[in-house]
């Protein structure tokens, strides 16, 4: 019986080492930090903490996000933001691309 238990902490320690290993880019998961801050810092300022560019922004899906920025007339400082925001946070191409074709529009 006691076999067994240590056969079985052992499968256990295995799955979970499994868990937290991204075998397609051959590297181990890193735990999010404390604020949601990970690797990707280094993409905004260093007096700038990762949070929400605008109030809801983390409750709307990819389609209503487009949606609202379709209608939402945004500045280009808040579409700098979300442009950060997102590629710190989901980087969801057609978000990205809709907050590209509105900075566009700023010339």
């Amino acid at each position: 019986m006691r076999v067994l238990k240590v056969l079985l902490g052992v499968a256990a320690v295995g799955a979970i080492a499994l868990a937290f290993r991204d075998f397609r880019n051959e590297r181990w998961l890193q735990p999010p930090l404390p604020g949601g801050l990970g690797e990707d810092r280094d993409l905004l300022d260093d007096d700038q903490e990762l949070e929400e560019p605008v109030l809801g922004y983390d409750g709307m899906d990819r389609d209503t996000l487009v949606d609202w920025m379709d209608d939402a007339d945004l500045d280009e400082e808040t579409l700098l933001r979300i442009r950060r925001y997102e590629e710190a946070t989901q980087s969801r191409e057609p978000v990205l691309d809709k907050v590209d074709d509105l900075l566009a529009s700023f010339g």
